[in-house]
């Protein structure tokens, strides 16, 4: 049984790739975020979702994040308890800011919690990742890794999980924008099917450099490496056309002041990374927003900073 009854918790969203690391780079987001809370029940599980970003949202436990993760942990470690998991949703689903993620790691981490259940951060995040077959139709965790750790990780091995959580600059900055597109049912699975299949050796170079330049950048606290090394010869390049303006906002993004730009997971969303202390946020909002325009796309932009992983915020 478990020793709390109630416990609510906070999960961020998340931007996945940062260009090079396709399923390798996660980094967590000061905003948006879910706030979840977990109550103990009879029996079953029950899912109640509120909140701006609810739309389209099911409340199938077999069909949400959420609800698979509890149902993956209840079984796990033969816990006989029914659960009431209400979702107030900050992190708006099919944007590609870890809509799934949030939920599921939340869920995992407020288990963790009720039931005492000792999870490292490692086990965490494998939980977590079950969570995503509900949204994505399978298996990943750069999303739900950032999440959980908060700032910036990198998933070192998927079996067994090894993940490297490294601090962000203080003065790294996040622009974010939004294009009003057409929601795509199941459209990171979408997202994956128009990727190669075979990549040539100057490509694999090309992000294997790239990559390494952002691992160093976060180590050492270089905004300029880091956003230097947002680029991505392998996947960004398939992926573009699904985002009209993507050109357009990148080469804006980068002349208004921001050191570097890519798409947010799976997209459409696009980041840019900005040191505060030399570029003004709004500058290059304004020239994000202005480049999904010129596409003909609206788009809706904010600032935000990497964040904290899932906290706790009350238990009883």
């Amino acid at each position: 049984m478990p020793l709390l009854s109630k416990v609510v918790v906070m999960a961020p969203a998340t931007t996945a790739n940062l260009g090079p690391g396709f399923d390798v780079f996660g980094m967590a987001l000061e905003y948006p975020y879910d706030k979840v809370t977990i109550t103990k029940a009879d029996d079953g599980i029950k899912i109640e979702v509120y909140g701006t970003a609810k739309e389209g949202i099911p409340t199938d436990p077999s069909k949400n994040t959420a609800g698979v993760v509890a149902e993956h942990i209840l079984k796990e470690f033969s816990l006989k308890v029914g659960l009431v998991i209400k979702i107030e949703k900050g992190v708006r689903p099919g944007i590609g800011l870890g809509s799934s993620a949030a939920s599921a790691a939340a869920v995992a981490f407020g288990l963790n919690h009720m039931f005492d259940l000792k999870l490292s951060y490692e086990q965490l995040v494998r939980f977590s990742a079950k969570g995503e077959i509900a949204s994505a139709g399978f298996e990943h965790a750069d999303n739900v890794s950032a999440a959980i750790y908060g700032d910036f990780v990198i998933i070192k091995s998927y079996n067994p999980f090894e993940i490297i959580h490294l601090k962000a600059p203080p003065s790294l900055g996040v622009c974010v924008a939004v294009p009003k597109l057409p929601a795509l049912p199941k459209k990171t699975e979408k997202a994956r099917a128009v990727l190669p299949k075979m990549v040539s050796m100057d490509k694999l170079t090309y992000n294997v450099g790239h990559a390494a330049s952002m691992a160093v950048g976060f180590a050492t606290g270089n905004i300029k490496l880091i956003g230097n090394a947002m680029s991505d010869a392998v996947v960004e390049p398939a992926r573009a056309f699904m985002i009209p303006g993507y050109n357009n906002v990148k080469d804006m993004a980068l002349k208004a002041g921001a050191y570097g730009v890519a798409i947010s997971g799976a997209g459409p969303s696009m980041i840019a990374v900005i040191d505060e202390n030399s570029s003004a946020p709004s500058k290059v909002l304004k020239a994000m927003e202005e480049g999904f325009k010129a596409a003909g796309v609206s788009a809706e932009v904010f600032y935000t900073k990497p964040g904290k992983g899932v906290t706790l915020l009350e238990a009883e």
